[in-house]
């Protein structure tokens, strides 16, 4: 079975992860990944647009909320350097995915595809010296948008057994509202499928005969309600998003992750 990513892949060789939506619609990941339009605005605009239409969802409007909250209890981050360095490594992790001041520029090509495990090893180990000298980056040392930053590269990091060491601290940073915890939720997903175990969130998919089809999860009966818990969006809009950005079918077809062979 052939599988892709979300951050844009073409390639037949890896999963098809979380999309980086637009800060206003999923305070999910990185300053420039933040800026992917929300599906309003990648619709085209009815011409008499009524009173209702422009009312912004629940969901969404939650998720303002909360950014706007954690902006608000953290501040605008204490270390302006390293936020500055964290953003323009987000930025690199995007454009080798075909993304640029927020907007998708370009599909996956093979010299992207090519180049992508030695920019995330490198982006890794730049992370990995961060933490190392400074702790995880937070929202009150960098900002929200690069602490988002740095858990896009901990998202795409090769090295899943740093991953795996980081979950509780990461965890606790979240539950004390130090970092984003929706952008933690893409970085449990991932290490739940690539363990060959449900998937929590719903964020990880797999692409399958020319379509999306999404890796099982705990409970699919209340995954709406684990979402939006995380302040992530309704599973219809999430595939809806996805669809319209990488010109794929999101399925209702649920593929079982594979637990990776023993060595």
């Amino acid at each position: 079975m052939q599988q892709v990513e979300a951050q844009g892949y073409a390639s037949a060789s890896t999963k098809l992860e979380y999309v980086m939506l637009q800060k206003a619609l999923l305070p999910l990941v990185v300053g420039a990944a933040f800026l992917y339009p929300t599906l309003a605005q990648t619709q085209p605009a009815p011409s008499t647009p009524s009173a209702e239409s422009k009312q912004t969802p629940a969901w969404e409007a939650a998720i303002e909320a909360r950014r706007a909250e954690l902006i608000r209890i953290n501040g605008p981050g204490t270390n302006s350097a390293l936020r500055d360095q964290l953003l323009k490594m987000g930025a690199e992790d995007q454009a080798v995915r075909g993304f640029a001041n927020g907007k998708q520029v370009s599909g996956m090509t093979k010299e992207m595809i090519q180049k992508l495990p030695a920019t995330d090893a490198r982006l890794t180990a730049a992370l990995q010296q961060i933490v190392k000298e400074r702790g995880w980056p937070t929202i009150a040392l960098v900002g929200i948008d690069a602490s988002n930053a740095a858990m896009l590269i901990l998202t795409h990091t090769a090295d899943h057994a740093w991953q795996r060491q980081l979950l509780p601290q990461l965890q606790a940073l979240a539950d004390a509202g130090k970092i984003d915890g929706s952008s933690l939720a893409l970085v449990v997903d991932k290490e739940l499928v690539a363990a060959g175990k449900l998937q929590r969130y719903g964020s990880q998919f797999k692409f399958i005969n020319g379509k999306m089809a999404m890796y099982a999860v705990e409970d699919p009966s209340t995954l709406n309600q684990r979402r939006a818990q995380a302040l992530l969006p309704p599973m219809d809009v999430y595939k809806e998003l996805l669809a319209q950005i990488y010109h794929l079918q999101a399925s209702d077809d649920v593929v079982m992750a594979t637990a990776p062979a023993k060595k």
